[in-house]
Order: C-alpha cells, then structure tokens, then sequence
C-alpha cells in the first residue's frame, strides 16, 4: 500500500471520551515515557472496539513515513477478539 490511510475517518465518530482514551493510550506508547502494553477496560458497549480502531489507525499513521523509508519493514496489527461480527466492523 503506497496511499497513507485516512487517520481522520477512524477517528471521527468517537464520542470525546473514546478520543481522550485514544489520545492517552498512543501517548503512552510513543510519549516521553512510553509502555510496552496497556489495558483498555471498562463497561460493555461504551466503545474499546471503537477505541482500538483509533488507536490502530493513529499508530500506522504515526510509523508509516518511518516503514516507507524502509522498504523492508512492514507495520502488523494483530487484533484478538472474541466476536466474528465486532472483528469485520470498519
């Protein structure tokens, strides 16, 4: 894929506390202090999927200019879920 994807769409139907818990979980991995891993939990149905989309999306766009200089590296997402249906939702 030669075209950086669109960081905006993914982000864009977040309600604000999904956009603070995106904003906050990338900031935790490539922030002055970053983590390896982080958790994100809380009620059903208040958006971790939603979450991990906007996280994802704003990771391939914070490494994709770093992965095209290096024509070798790749950028893997491996995203485990316990539900076919939320797994195939864009």
């Amino acid at each position: 894929m030669s075209t950086r994807p669109d960081t905006s769409s993914a982000l864009a139907g977040l309600k604000d506390f999904q956009t603070a818990t995106v904003n906050y979980v990338f900031d935790r991995f490539y922030g002055p202090d970053p983590t390896r891993r982080f958790l994100v939990a809380d009620e059903v149905g208040l958006g971790k999927t939603l979450v991990a989309r906007g996280v994802i999306a704003r990771t391939i766009d914070h490494l994709w200019d770093e992965v095209l200089r290096n024509k070798s590296r790749r950028i893997d997402v491996i995203y485990i879920c316990s539900n076919a249906d939320i797994a195939r939702q864009t």
